[in-house]
């Protein structure tokens, strides 16, 4: 099993520094001054085409709305970090809780001691479920 550890082995991965500011990160969403939620964002090794030998991260991220429900995680992928660049932009676009469309929320970081207790409350990474409940 020694080349199947070494095939999942993460010591060695290359760490994109333009994903620091998403490794198990919290970020308020609000709209129009309204706190909404979160998303959380996490950074992962993943292997990649050409015969999945390319070693790359990709960041996942997860919206956790007020009323305690949990989205799905959703992938990002670089070379373009179409979310990562939407939080650093100040702004994130997910799907409304109702709707279902597309909107658009403000996305401030979270920080600090603030950051360390949502990082363990919202559970970033556990399917959907209402922590309410």
């Amino acid at each position: 099993m020694g080349w199947l550890n070494k095939w999942f082995d993460e010591e060695d991965w290359p760490k994109d520094p333009r994903l620091d500011a998403f490794r198990d990160g919290v970020w308020e969403l609000s709209l129009n001054g309204e706190s909404m939620g979160w998303v959380t964002t996490g950074v992962m090794p993943m292997r990649s085409f050409p015969f999945f030998w390319l070693k790359q991260e990709r960041m996942w991220t997860q919206v956790h709305w007020l009323d305690g429900k949990h989205e799905y995680l959703e992938e990002d992928y670089g070379p373009d970090w179409p979310a990562a660049d939407e939080l650093r932009g100040g702004y994130f676009i997910t799907s409304h809780p109702q709707t279902h469309l597309d909107f658009r929320l403000d996305a401030t970081a979270v920080t600090g001691p603030d950051r360390d207790r949502l990082w363990v409350e919202l559970e970033h990474g556990v399917e959907p479920y209402n922590r309410n409940t």
